[in-house]
């Protein structure tokens, strides 16, 4: 049996209340670090997702272009693929369009021509990667029609 005098008492004691303290005191700082780091790498990984953003437009005559609002292609990597939903078409059912990515008036992406009511998803080029980009269509015959289209897209899908 171990018999401890006052004075051992009374330091084992305060070195317990110290040890209290600091751990009170470091653990909230650890606390607030690990919070910190959680929503640091929350805000840098969710912008590159799979989403589905609305476009509804009128497609020109004649090949002529249209386009949707930018978005921000965060990816850095050309095998992150782009998009298109084309669910709506005011030229008929199972007809077809032309769509592709554009920056700034320049093709960043192969161009499919998708059938309405099919979702393609493609690769882009170089000059797409961490901009931003719109999605562009076009009429697949040239002719003197106009038609609108409406649907969902996704500038990058992982």
């Amino acid at each position: 049996m171990v018999v401890l005098e006052n004075s051992e008492i009374h330091n084992k004691i305060g070195e317990m209340e110290f040890m209290k303290k600091f751990l009170q005191k470091h653990s909230r700082i650890a606390l607030a670090g690990v919070v910190g780091a959680s929503l640091f790498a929350t805000t840098q990984f969710a912008s590159a997702s799979d989403d589905n953003v609305g476009y509804s437009f009128t497609i020109g005559p004649n090949y002529s272009n249209s386009y949707s609002s930018a978005r921000y292609r965060e990816t850095s990597s050309n095998a992150n693929p782009w998009k298109v939903k084309f669910a709506y078409s005011a030229e008929g059912s199972g007809t077809f369009t032309t769509f592709w990515l554009d920056k700034s008036g320049t093709r960043v992406s192969v161009a499919p021509v998708v059938k309405q009511g099919t979702t393609e998803y493609n690769g882009t080029y170089d000059g797409a990667q961490k901009s931003n980009v719109r999605l562009g269509a076009e009429n697949n015959n040239f002719n003197s029609s106009s038609y609108k289209v409406s649907g969902y897209w996704d500038e990058e899908t992982w």
